[in-house]
């Protein structure tokens, strides 16, 4: 069921999703951790304060997770009372691209607006990882995030000149369940050779070298593949091959795949439609948008076509 917003002043967040991971993997001491590719998609969360009732009802209902976080952050800085949370998003769920991240760091600057501060960002890391392991949305550029215990490894910087082409193989992965399976248990050798990756990842976003970016996520994409297999793996590659693009990105805990393209090369428009040609009889195609600069304040946004059901 879709809503509506009451009247009243709301005090409003917004936050936006990561096309799966450029990179995913384990360091040798054990911690879990992946870098995040920001993309022009976003979550906006609106929040009622309301001294008539203790409850705090959200909007969709199902949207439970975020309705836990307001609350533990309410309660964590004194405030009784409830209200009404309200979200909408433009990211679709369940395809790993952090739509579920999403609406927690909108939710979280919802109530940072509401409370009149922000809140210390490795506060707010901890808050998210409480709920469920949580992609690095709170940081606009692309970052090295420790997802399971909820802590910055590193920033990383922007990719402004990144178009991502999707392909979605269909169905959906709840985050929750995909990491209950324990679905990503590495070697010591590999996480030896992640920890390889990501010196070579970040030398890469130092240079601004995209093509030596692609090369990583492409092997993560590869390394990857027996935990959350996406069968059109190799044809991407193909495509990608054929087209000229720098590499692959996979959601490693969803059921999209993507081709990195820099937007500014020659022919970069007639490439795109190439490959987007050849790869419509396999699933959705759709194009994404790198994040080219930090976030838009939630009143510059036109969310009136997000989905709130």
């Amino acid at each position: 069921m879709s809503w509506s917003l009451p009247e009243g002043t709301a005090a409003s967040g917004v936050s936006f999703g990561s096309f799966g991971e450029l990179l995913q993997g384990a360091l040798p001491d054990g911690e879990d951790f992946l870098v995040t590719l920001p993309i022009e998609r976003h979550a906006v969360a609106h929040f009622y304060r309301s001294d008539e009732s203790e409850t705090l009802e959200v909007c969709p209902r199902w949207k439970t997770k975020s309705q836990r976080l307001a609350q533990s952050l309410l309660r964590k800085y004194g405030e009784s009372g409830g209200g009404q949370l309200f979200l909408a998003s433009e990211i679709p769920c369940g395809k790993g691209l952090s739509s579920s991240s999403a609406d927690l760091v909108a939710t979280a600057r919802a109530i940072e607006a509401h409370l009149g501060f922000e809140l210390p960002v490795d506060e707010l890391c901890r808050s998210l990882s409480e709920v469920e392991p949580t992609d690095g949305v709170m940081f606009s550029e692309s970052v090295a995030y420790f997802h399971v215990k909820g802590a910055l490894l590193e920033r990383l910087g922007f990719l402004p000149q990144v178009e991502v082409l999707s392909l979605d193989e269909g169905g959906q992965i709840e985050t929750l369940e995909y990491h209950r399976r324990g679905a990503a248990h590495y070697s010591l050798e590999e996480k030896r050779r992640f920890r390889e990756l990501l010196d070579r990842i970040r030398r890469g976003f130092q240079r601004g070298d995209l093509h030596a970016v692609g090369e990583v996520s492409t092997t993560s994409a590869y390394v990857n593949q027996r935990f959350n297999r996406k069968k059109y793996l190799d044809l991407m590659h193909a495509v990608c091959e054929q087209t000229g693009g720098a590499g692959l990105i996979t959601t490693h805990s969803g059921t999209c795949l993507g081709i990195l393209y820099d937007r500014t090369e020659a022919d970069h428009a007639a490439r795109c439609e190439r490959a987007q040609a050849e790869l419509r009889p396999y699933g959705q195609v759709e194009v994404y948008t790198a994040l080219k600069a930090p976030m838009r304040p939630p009143s510059t946004l036109d969310w009136s076509s997000f989905d709130r059901t």
